[in-house]
């Protein structure tokens, strides 16, 4: 299990909607006669309802920050090597100037598409139209 300070921070700052929520809740209980039936008859029903759905929603992300904390898959696998100075096996060999020499000679010897001038006769029909652009079609 490591964490960090940012991850220290990030859930006790998840925690602090969390306990003013749950304060406001008590709170609420305590008015209404510690009893749901109290509370509806006051007229807080929605209100200790919608605390504790906007509880729930603020208490998710805190959760999933406490699962990738204790389970240990807060980093993507591969994203960073174990030794800085280390290549991973996927680039283990490979040479940028290599392939990009390779990129550059197939590049060259590849013809280029035609166009409307190297047509015989001035023929445009081969050249595919331009589609309409916004508004009505020309009939």
């Amino acid at each position: 299990m490591r964490l960090s300070i940012g991850g220290v921070l990030g859930i006790i700052g998840g925690l602090v909607p969390l306990v003013y929520i749950g304060w406001m809740l008590w709170y609420f209980m305590g008015v209404g006669g510690n009893s749901a039936e109290g509370i509806a008859m006051i007229g807080l029903g929605p209100t200790v309802m919608g605390l504790s759905i906007v509880g729930l929603i603020f208490a998710l992300p805190l959760i999933i920050k406490l699962l990738r904390a204790v389970s240990g898959t807060d980093r993507v696998p591969g994203s960073r090597s174990e030794k800085m100075g280390e290549l991973s096996g996927d680039t283990q060999g490979f040479d940028a100037d290599a392939a990009f020499a390779n990129y550059m000679q197939n590049r060259d010897s590849a013809s280029p598409p035609p166009i409307a001038s190297d047509l015989a006769g001035g023929d445009l029909d081969p050249v595919t139209p331009r589609p309409g652009g916004f508004g009505r079609k020309a009939v």
